[in-house]
């Protein structure tokens, strides 16, 4: 074998392992759930907070209402932009309604996804959450803050900006799948490169309504 055939197949089997470890890089935990982190043993009490978020996940992910129920308290308080309300039969709810608009579901979590406080019982996690609504293929990197208690999630509060998947409709921001390091907003794309985007927030109705 030639030298330059040698350094070829060398170099075909070296991109081959990095390939595999890129795939291997982030473990599916959950039906539709992506971990690119440590997975904490499940009876150790980090690990009992972590499964927690991930039952929540494929709650959202695989549209399954036994891991809400199994994750969530009865009384939880949920809130995110535009809506907050308490208990685990609205909350499934909302769920049916999502399902019923979402396809294509998917969470990933970054290596440094989970901020864990035992003493307090409290865990916030850094994700990405990404679906086909209204039209369009939405990447949005969101953050959870959970309180647990009883080993059951009370309270669960989600931060995001609901402009990301509005510019990415618009060709301005990109669709960015499982980056190492998750940021509020993704990348701008090739053409927004150089501009910065000023959007606003602004209702499309009026209230009361009008006719």
């Amino acid at each position: 074998m030639t030298f330059k055939a040698t350094t070829t197949a060398a170099l075909v089997a070296l991109s081959t392992t990095f390939a595999a470890g890129t795939a291997l890089a982030q473990e599916e935990v959950r039906p539709g759930v992506f971990f690119a982190g440590e997975v904490e043993p499940a009876d150790s009490p980090r690990g009992e907070m972590q499964t927690l978020i991930f039952e929540l996940a494929t709650a959202w992910a695989d549209c399954n209402s036994d891991a809400m129920s199994g994750a969530v308290a009865e009384n939880v308080k949920f809130s995110y932009p535009t809506t907050a309300y308490e208990g685990l039969p609205t909350m499934l709810e909302d769920l049916n309604t999502f399902c019923g608009m979402a396809t294509d579901v998917s969470i990933y979590m970054p290596e440094d996804a989970f901020y864990i406080d035992l003493e307090e019982g409290r865990v916030a996690v850094e994700l990405q959450f990404r679906a086909f609504q209204r039209g369009a293929k939405q990447v949005v990197n969101d953050v959870w803050v959970a309180t647990v208690e009883d080993g059951k999630i009370t309270i669960i509060k989600e931060y995001l900006d609901g402009r990301v998947k509005d510019l990415q409709a618009l060709g301005v921001l990109q669709l960015e799948e499982s980056p190492a390091f998750l940021t509020p907003w993704p990348p701008r794309t090739e053409e927004w490169a150089e501009c910065f985007p000023i959007a606003k927030a602004a209702p499309v109705n009026t209230c009361p309504p009008t006719e």
